[in-house]
């Protein structure tokens, strides 16, 4: 009787290769590791699926992120120009006085001055400073002429013929007309360099021989920082052009986008309330003149 072989524990598969040209090889692989083989072989379909879904997810949910991001960028950024607006405000009341305040608060019920016509391409001035001569009697003498008048025709003639609402200047108007045609070189022309805007000027006397001046500064770019300074001057009856001296800090401005300009200059010396007409305004900005505009001043109350 023939004795029992013991059972062998590391038992393996083998494995031959062979070639027409070449040597057999053998190659001896334990159950285990053939079954390693096949798990990988199921396995590796399904980890390279969950990877495709992975990253598509991650790109999904990485453009959301980039989207909120920019959505609150902008919020960001209004934020601070509100801010910017808020801060200014809260300087200008803790500096101005009551009548300042009211002047303010007041400025956006108050409708904006109607901006000046411009001049004629056959005007004899060639000012452009938008200011129109009429007829007018001071004294039994006539101060201006319009080209519609030296046709014969009347000033409301000349208004109905081209179609514009303009209103009848006063005598001390006709009187800066007639010192502007008389003296070409003081008009200042109107410049606009698109890098600013000013909305809702308000002028108004105050007592002690002072102009209250109000408007609303714009910078149409909020991606580029607008410094300068604001340069005031008014227009007298005789047509000369003088300086106003105003606080350093009322007139300088570096906004982003938005700030009220709002500040009290003396009269010059020798000029009186009743003979200022215009106002000019200009915005100083790296050593040049981005803006240049002319208002009306309404007359001095009695």
């Amino acid at each position: 009787m023939e004795p029992r072989r013991p059972m062998m524990t590391d038992e393996k598969y083998s494995l031959l290769l062979m070639r027409d040209d070449c040597r057999v090889r053998r190659l001896r692989v334990s159950p285990l590791a053939l079954r390693l083989l096949t798990i990988s072989l199921v396995l590796l379909p399904l980890l390279a699926a969950f990877g495709v879904w992975a990253g598509i997810s991650f790109w999904q949910a990485n453009r959301a992120l980039v989207s909120q991001n920019q959505s609150l960028d902008r919020e960001l950024k209004e934020a601070r120009v509100e801010l910017e607006r808020l801060s200014n405000l809260e300087a200008l009341l803790r500096n101005s006085d009551p009548e300042e305040l009211r002047a303010l608060l007041g400025s956006a019920a108050l409708a904006s001055p109607p901006a000046p016509a411009p001049a004629a391409p056959g005007d004899a001035n060639g000012a452009g400073d938008g200011v129109v001569a009429v007829t007018g009697q001071a004294n039994g003498q006539a101060v201006g002429q319009t080209p519609g008048q030296a046709s014969g025709q009347t000033p409301a003639d000349a208004s109905t013929a081209s179609g514009a609402d303009a209103r009848v200047p006063d005598a001390a108007s006709q009187a800066v007309a007639a010192a502007v045609a008389d003296s070409p070189g003081e008009a200042r022309e109107p410049l606009s360099t698109g890098e600013a805007r000013v909305d809702n000027v308000t002028v108004r006397h105050a007592s002690g021989k002072r102009l209250r001046i109000n408007f609303d500064l714009t910078n149409p770019d909020p991606k580029k920082q607008l410094t300068g300074q604001a340069v005031l001057s008014v227009q007298a009856a005789n047509g000369r052009i003088l300086p106003l001296k105003a606080e350093p800090d009322s007139i300088r401005f570096q906004i982003s986008r938005f700030k009220k300009m709002v500040t009290s200059v003396p009269l010059p010396e020798g000029l009186a309330p009743t003979d200022v007409q215009t106002l000019v305004v200009e915005l100083e900005a790296e050593g040049r003149i981005i803006y240049r505009e002319q208002f009306p001043v309404p007359a001095p109350e009695k």
